[in-house]
């Protein structure tokens, strides 16, 4: 199912490709992204996800600015930053994606999920974050996942919104 399929007040998981793929402007699914975020930040939407996620789109926009501003491989990029901290503070792309993020009026769900996950992770055949995900998602009774990642769908449970 599409995101800009997903009925008012659907309360939906947001995955990180989902806030990637808008801040990159993907040619194929950035817009469908940034609409989805336009109903969240609206209402229309209950987006929700977790510090855990928002780590991983904060580190993935960092690391792309620092290979784009500085000319480096990405797999170079963290040691740059770790052996430059400085550099940290030439980035501005990160930061204003970041601030835009936060205006999106989304919820962060807030649980331990151990060791639930690696229960999910057996039972669906899960990488370790997929797993995370499906875990915070199932004690915040949630279904709903707004996501490019093929690996949800062995977890029957969850309906699937794609860009």
């Amino acid at each position: 199912m599409k995101l800009d399929e997903i009925p008012e007040g659907t309360r939906v998981f947001i995955d990180a490709n989902i806030f990637l793929y808008s801040a990159f402007k993907h040619p194929d699914f950035g817009q469908s992204c940034k609409s989805f975020f336009e109903h969240v930040r609206e209402g229309k939407v209950a987006g929700c996800s977790s510090g855990f996620v928002l780590n991983e789109v904060f580190h993935k926009l960092m690391i792309a600015e620092v290979v784009k501003t500085f000319g480096v491989r990405a797999r170079k990029a963290a040691g740059l930053l770790k052996d430059n901290p400085d550099t940290i503070a030439e980035l501005s792309m990160v930061w204003t994606e970041m601030e835009l993020i936060g205006s999106f009026n989304i919820s962060l769900l807030s649980s331990q999920s151990f060791p639930a996950f690696v229960e999910m992770s057996r039972k669906y055949k899960l990488m370790a974050t997929d797993a995370i995900h499906v875990s915070m998602m199932k004690l915040n009774e949630i279904s709903n996942i707004a996501t490019n990642d093929n690996d949800f769908e062995r977890v029957e449970e969850l309906i699937i919104w794609r860009p």
